[in-house]
């Protein structure tokens, strides 16, 4: 009865016009950019003012008593006879919960995930720089494994209406070269901020940056483009962007976090957001900025004169004044985006 009943459902969704049926996918696979998500309540970050960062986690942070995890490499027993003895006594083998359940199976099932990863794996275990918890963790995505027709619809949507946000182009760089070139060519949104980039990183720092630019042009799809405005602070890293050959380009922005200050309109606002510092990220507007975002739709080069030194001196004081921005948020009573309004108004005045 419950194979017929599934048999049936199964006939009417196929039966259903393919527009409808992407619209049904994209609820269970769409969502907005990760730099917008909420903590579970469930999370032990929640309201907590979580930023960039990342620590890896393991059983050896757990408490004495109410740890239940034993490795044969790095303990808390090393000796066979005790670790053998341990999965006896009801100890188990420790598992990271941020290991994906997409990863291969393990070759040695008495060592525990992160000692598998680091010395065993025939290739580097793609471990992420800033993700503080685990909410942002994609759900459903197990609709695509159904059948050849499911993966082909369900994975048209989730590639080409999903907005992919990357923290550090080395991870961009892995993403890329693990999905297959068809997927990679049909997304239309990027989002690529760098929340801890910092000037203490040096030119090298901005050299790798700029070497993984040209994945860029590997998506002619791209409709959508958000960037951190560090990169106009950089006159190699807007060399690259226009070099990119954008063909279906709409939308470029360049966005800077919003500081970590107590807000006169906020003050009881809980800091649910996973990456708080990102929530209220600011579009700059006019000026340099707008030039570049200009050039890049239109793939027209930027005048010479422009691309002096002096405007990415004026650049990088418009970025450190929106940063350091204590004069502009003390303004009474202001609500909303008028604080932004200000604050950018402001920040414009430099050049």
């Amino acid at each position: 009865m419950d194979t017929q009943l599934q048999t049936g459902l199964g006939r009417r969704f196929h039966a259903l016009p393919s527009e409808l049926r992407a619209y049904i996918f994209s609820f269970l696979l769409v969502r907005p950019v990760k730099w917008d998500l909420r903590h579970l309540e469930s999370c032990e970050k929640y309201c907590a003012r979580t930023t960039s960062g990342y620590e890896r986690p393991t059983h050896h942070t757990i408490p004495g008593l109410e740890s239940r995890y034993v490795c044969a490499s790095c303990g808390p027993w090393t000796h066979e006879r005790n670790w053998r003895h341990a999965f006896g006594r009801g100890f188990e083998v420790y598992v990271s919960p941020w290991r994906s359940k997409w990863a291969p199976p393990q070759g040695n099932s008495y060592i525990c995930s992160n000692c598998y990863d680091d010395r065993m794996r025939t290739r580097p275990f793609p471990e992420p720089t800033n993700l503080p918890c685990l909410c942002a963790r994609r759900q459903s995505l197990e609709m695509r494994l159904v059948c050849r027709q499911w993966h082909d619809e369900a994975s048209l949507v989730f590639f080409s209406e999903n907005t992919f946000a990357f923290d550090d182009v080395v991870s961009m760089g892995h993403f890329f070269t693990a999905i297959s070139g068809p997927w990679a060519r049909v997304i239309s949104k990027l989002s690529l901020l760098f929340p801890l980039w910092t000037p203490e990183d040096g030119p090298s720092k901005v050299s790798e940056i700029v070497s993984f630019l040209s994945i860029l042009n590997e998506l002619p799809w791209l409709k959508s483009l958000e960037l951190d405005a560090k990169l106009l602070n950089e006159e190699s890293a807007v060399s690259a962007l226009l070099r990119c050959q954008f063909t279906s380009l709409r939308s470029v922005s360049f966005v800077v976090q919003c500081p970590l200050q107590e807000v006169l309109w906020r003050p009881m606002k809980s800091p649910t957001n996973i990456w708080n510092e990102l929530e209220g990220r600011i579009v700059l507007l006019g000026g340099f900025p707008e030039v570049v975002a200009r050039s890049m739709k239109t793939r027209k080069d930027i005048a010479t004169p422009v691309m002096e030194s002096h405007e990415f001196i004026q650049q990088k004081r418009l970025y450190e004044a929106i940063q350091d921005d204590r004069h502009l948020w003390k303004k009474e009573k202001v609500v909303g985006t008028s604080i932004r309004r200000v604050l950018l108004l402001g920040a414009m005045d430099l050049q």
